[in-house]
């Protein structure tokens, strides 16, 4: 994430928050409900065991406890500063 903070910062932004996101990966296969926690992906796996579903039924956890394995990092942000003009000579 540092690499990411760092090249928004030199971009001139202020970093108001930063953090990784949850796991944006929930299209589950034949899923009769939207699932929007663990315990909807725990109930969509019951009724829809496919690979899939059970891979990431599995797999959230682990990805909950390392914050480093999730898919996105979120930046919220301020322009601190406009870029500066420099004055080129064209035909000299």
């Amino acid at each position: 994430m540092g690499e990411v903070l760092s090249i928004v910062r030199e971009a001139g932004f202020d970093i108001v928050k930063a953090y990784f996101s949850a796991v944006n990966d929930v299209s589950f296969v034949e899923a009769d409900a939207p699932v929007l926690s663990y315990k909807d992906l725990i109930k969509a796996t019951a009724k829809r065991p496919t690979r899939i579903n059970v891979l990431r039924a599995l797999a959230y956890p682990v990805v909950k406890l390392m914050p480093s394995l999730r898919q996105l990092i979120v930046v919220v942000a301020e322009k601190s500063r406009e870029p500066e003009l420099k004055t080129i000579e064209r035909w000299g």
